[in-house]
């Protein structure tokens, strides 16, 4: 019987005697008063056991598991996340799955994903982090404030890889232990009881995620929850030479990094979040490795988050933190000009050389705004290569594109 359906019994019972008490005729002999001593001191011993009984299932061993952003709770009965979507290529639009946890006085929770991959990140920047990961345990500690800040990102890397690399797959198509994962959650507080509870993600046809939260039963079978821990992020910016950890022994060297610039689209974002956050698609043509990066937005250029669809040209720090998609550092933002005018801007600058002693060999994209485009020209000059490459800078008047300065 559980405390409430206890509660209630005893209510109903109480009513019912206090009734009876009122219409008895009380007899004339009294009881004595030790009778009466011993009826009281009898009743608090059952009220003082009914309290230990009661006792565990009041404690603070409740955890409860939130989607991230919505702030939506994570039932038993499930739901489906709208935070992100997947498609039949394989192009992720948002974030499937991002929760956090929710108690009193939890000590550490060890994560275990059985297919897929999560990664842990620390809005409060206490504790280590975790990228393309399986198995983790993280140090919550007794200030509860902080869980909130405390999140887990589910990121289904096998299904993408799947789903582009394989161009006759489709959702439909993906077998059932690929399009359903459970994350794992051993939980310890600190006053050493422990729980364990689980999300379960499965993958609908139509590209959304459904996720449930309830207690979970490890068997033997689960053998992913054998797995060891992953190492932690490394942290940065304390790093020497080739990007390796500092030698604790020696003097701290900070490495500033280099700035490089690309342009790409805004092409999502993230606004429930603590910080804005942007998520731009990279133009093939810009040089850097990645397909999409992250940034997070500063108070000045949080009004970038609501320009979805915007070309822009970024300058950002050429160190990334690794993640589903990676990280930047942004430097600046600026509104770059249509992929028509850089086409126009081209045309000009090769037509600028025409006229001159130099041959154009190839002109690569330098810096862009949406007045202004600078190339790199690796040139020739009697079919010999000119080292270094030469700069030619354009500008936007009454719109056409005109040479404003060149050389080295």
């Amino acid at each position: 019987m559980n405390s409430k359906k206890f509660s209630e019994a005893m209510s109903e019972l109480g009513s019912k005697y206090v009734d009876e008490a009122i219409h008895y005729k009380k007899k004339k002999n009294k009881k004595p008063f030790w009778i009466k001593l011993g009826a009281v001191a009898a009743c608090f011993a059952i009220v003082i056991a009914v309290g230990g009984i009661l006792a565990p299932f009041s404690g603070g061993m409740i955890v409860s598991a939130y989607a991230y952003g919505t702030d939506e709770e994570i039932t038993t009965a499930g739901a489906v996340m709208n935070s992100g979507t997947i498609s039949d290529s394989g192009e992720m639009k948002g974030q499937p799955l991002m929760f956090y946890l929710s108690g009193k006085d939890i000590a550490t929770v060890r994560f275990s994903c059985k297919n897929q991959q999560i990664n842990f990140l620390d809005w409060t920047e206490k504790r280590d982090e975790y990228g393309n990961a399986q198995n983790f345990t993280v140090a919550y500690g007794e200030d509860e404030s902080e869980y909130y800040y405390l999140t887990i990102s589910w990121v289904p890397n096998a299904i993408i890889r799947e789903l582009t690399d394989n161009e006759d797959s489709t959702i439909a198509a993906l077998p059932e232990e690929m399009r359903n994962d459970i994350i794992v959650m051993e939980i310890t507080f600190e006053n050493g009881k422990t729980t364990t509870k689980a999300i379960t993600i499965s993958l609908l046809d139509d590209g959304r995620f459904f996720a449930s939260f309830d207690d979970y039963q490890i068997s033997d079978e689960d053998t992913f929850i054998n797995r060891p821990d992953s190492e932690a992020i490394g942290a940065a910016p304390v790093i020497e030479d080739n990007y390796k950890e500092a030698d604790p022994n020696e003097p701290e060297q900070i490495v500033i990094p280099n700035s490089i610039t690309f342009t790409g689209t805004i092409i999502d974002n993230v606004i429930e979040s603590l910080v804005p956050i942007i998520l731009v698609d990279v133009e093939e043509n810009s040089g850097l490795s990645y397909d999409k990066v992250l940034f997070e937005l500063t108070e000045e250029q949080k009004d970038w988050e609501l320009k979805i669809g915007t070309r822009v040209q970024i300058v950002c720090s050429d160190i990334f933190q690794e993640s589903t998609p990676p990280i930047g550092n942004l430097i600046s933002i600026t509104k770059a000009a249509p992929n028509d005018e850089l086409k126009i801007a081209d045309e000009a600058a090769r037509a600028y050389y025409e006229n001159t002693v130099f041959e154009v060999v190839s002109l690569e994209l330098k810096s862009q705004t949406e007045n202004k485009i600078i190339f790199s020209v690796c040139a020739s000059k009697d079919g010999v290569i000119q080292e270094p490459n030469r700069t030619i800078t354009l500008q936007l008047n009454n719109g056409t594109w005109e040479v404003v300065n060149e050389g080295y």
